[in-house]
């Protein structure tokens, strides 16, 4: 391997190679390529640094994320432990048609269901070599990525998730991903690296639901990439539930890509985790291609959430719209960084960006950048930022009418977010698990 040696990379070049030891003899030769690439890149270019100038990393530390010295997950855990149980009984629709099921990135094919539908639904790892001339070219344009992450995730990913719906599929009920990030019992933190590639063709509609629950006290790295192809005419409503450990770090990269008269319906939900960093990339490459971006998170204590969301609109009359909003409490530090790019010859774009932070603390911090990148006459662009704690009016005006404090800001609060549930595509249950699970975080603090 002759690669050009950065001093935060080192540590992973065992990892790496432990990887490729660890492939199958089977495994096609583009796939190596394309991890020998990948891997290439992060040596060369190494990972982001916190300092002035760089916009992207200025309010996000990579190095407290990787200040850890992380192991490659070893497989076999047992699946049939209480604690991986009690998850996922508690998880809504837990008896769909299908659900894949992982602990600590690694498929649990035992515990997990599949339906013969007119889809392809499994594991990555299942499908390399049987749908490898479908997989290898996404694969391999990952590989000539610039975000360090991705490439990092794209060199050491051993498993994930493959979806494929044919022309004209309809998959009404949700198709769940469950991920588990369990202890280690060796008391090493693990690296996890999953990699998620859905692919709708056209006149196709999915609706997928992922899940990322931690177990207490795991301390480790998820650095995942979410690669989205939604072709001509299909739809794909996706919802992300995150609740990890609250002393694991997590990246994620998520790469959408919408052909015309197709629609992406996102919701993003942050609850756990200690450094949270969200990279949402969204090409509009069709016209009247659609992307409906959704987010909340509800950092508590010394968490960090940063939402990074460019939305690129490559085609004219195409549509998006971003919504965030944040409820900090204690010390913890939220960040949006959002651009809008309308490309030349995009006419009749319309695009819409707000993020809102509500802080509940004196202590809490919200950091909030809008960007528009505008070539091309004959749009509409809005964008919107806000960043305060309880209105003390509105506060005033209810305890005026008897309400007590406590049930005002409660009311208040909940007001805040209520816009973001409502527009959630999503099925009755995740909704309503959603709604409980904040519910229940708010009612500790207020």
């Amino acid at each position: 391997m002759t690669t050009q040696e950065v001093s935060n990379t080192k540590p992973y070049i065992s990892i790496f190679n432990d990887v490729i030891s660890n492939m199958n003899e089977k495994t096609s030769a583009s796939l190596l390529s394309a991890k020998q690439k990948a891997f290439d890149n992060l040596m060369t270019n190494g990972f982001p640094t916190h300092r002035k100038g760089n916009e992207d990393w200025k309010y996000t530390d990579v190095n407290k994320i990787l200040q850890k010295e992380y192991k490659l997950v070893e497989k076999g855990f047992n699946s049939s432990n209480d604690q991986h149980k009690n998850i996922i009984s508690s998880l809504p629709s837990y008896k769909s048609n299908n659900y894949l099921i992982f602990i600590n990135g690694v498929f649990q094919p035992e515990i997990s269901q599949i339906s013969n539908e007119s889809i392809i639904i499994d594991s990555l790892g299942n499908s390399l070599d049987k749908y490898s001339s479908i997989i290898n070219p996404h694969l391999e344009s990952l590989s000539t990525s610039d975000d360090p992450f991705m490439n990092f995730n794209t060199a050491l990913f051993q498993d994930g998730v493959f979806i494929y719906a044919p022309e004209n599929t309809v998959v009404s009920n949700p198709i769940q991903v469950i991920n588990i990030e369990s202890n280690n019992p060796s008391n090493s933190d693990y690296i996890i690296s999953p990699l998620l590639l859905v692919i709708t063709n056209d006149g196709s509609y999915v609706n997928l639901e992922e899940y990322c629950i931690g177990s207490e006290n795991s301390s480790n790295l998820v650095n995942t990439i979410s690669r989205f192809v939604i072709c001509k005419s299909s739809t794909l409503n996706y919802s992300r539930f995150q609740n990890y450990s609250m002393q694991t770090n997590n990246i994620n990269n998520s790469f959408i890509t919408l052909e015309q008269n197709s629609t992406f319906n996102s919701f993003y939900l942050d609850f756990g985790g200690q450094i949270i960093r969200n990279n949402l990339n969204v090409e509009l490459l069709g016209e009247e291609s659609t992307a409906n971006m959704l987010g909340l998170y509800l950092p508590n204590s010394n968490q960090h959430v940063d939402n990074q969301v460019i939305v690129d609109h490559k085609s004219p009359y195409s549509y998006s719209d971003q919504t965030y909003k944040g409820i900090l409490n204690g010390n913890a530090q939220s960040v949006f960084h959002g651009s809008i790019i309308v490309r030349e010859k995009s006419i009749k774009v319309n695009a819409a960006q707000e993020d809102k932070n509500l802080l509940l603390s004196s202590e809490a911090e919200a950091y909030t950048k809008p960007a528009f990148w505008i070539y091309c006459d004959d749009v509409m662009c809005k964008h919107g930022a806000a960043c305060g704690q309880i209105d003390e009016e509105s506060l005033f005006y209810l305890t005026s009418r008897g309400i007590s404090n406590t049930v005002a800001k409660q009311l208040l609060v909940r007001g805040f977010v209520g816009d973001v549930l409502n527009r959630i595509e999503s099925d009755p249950n995740n909704k309503k698990y959603i709604e409980n699970q904040i519910e229940n975080r708010l009612d500790s603090w207020l």
